[in-house]
């Protein structure tokens, strides 16, 4: 099952009353524009360098070294490499995926819940922008971990990409399902 089929029924199952939801002309122009600029964005993904992707990899590096304590060094056409422990963040590691993936669910989720054109607007701007700064965050937490479990733990060859795997699914859909649970308590609070 696809990270999209995943994230768009857990965004159906944490916000839906009802499974029959109808959806309004706005809600369609949103949610239809988001898509095109997730699309947009996971196209632009597919093929950026390093050099393209600074604005998800330099601070996700710096999240990293300062919870890690690594230092990460600029290399051109790589990414972030840490000279210590051979580890790179890559383009393949700046978490864009992940905020594609919050951004839909953000949208999907909550937006048929409001009422107006602006409110759906301004939410898809927060979300957009909670998406960002969670994904600098998850992905600095998902790589920090990764160091720790690499430091400790060894796997045999044919496990250690599995392993990796694991600690991205694992730390991706529990940060999801908390910032879809805390969008869906800020919106509660905002409609007292």
């Amino acid at each position: 099952m696809s990270q999209a089929v995943v994230a768009s029924r857990f965004a159906q199952a944490a916000s839906c009353n009802s499974p029959h939801r109808v959806y309004s002309w706005s809600d369609a122009v949103v949610l239809g524009s988001v898509s095109i600029m997730a699309y947009a964005v996971k196209s632009y993904y597919s093929t950026a360098s390093a050099e393209e992707l600074w604005w998800a990899l330099a601070p996700t590096t710096h999240l990293v070294e300062t919870i890690t304590g690594l230092h990460f060094a600029f290399e051109r056409g790589a990414g972030f490499v840490s000279g210590s422990r051979h580890l790179v963040i890559a383009p393949a590691c700046a978490g864009v995926n992940f905020f594609v993936i919050a951004l839909l669910s953000l949208s999907f989720g909550f937006v048929p819940q409001l009422g107006t054109k602006a409110r759906k607007a301004a939410f898809v701007l927060a979300g957009a922008v909670s998406a960002y700064g969670a994904m600098l965050v998850v992905n600095a937490a998902r790589i920090s971990l990764h160091v720790l479990v690499a430091a400790n733990v060894r796997f045999a060859d044919p496990y250690r990409e599995q392993a990796h795997r694991v600690e991205g699914v694992v730390t991706y859909l529990t940060a999801l399902f908390l910032l879809m649970a805390v969008a869906g308590a800020c919106l509660r609070r905002t409609e007292r």
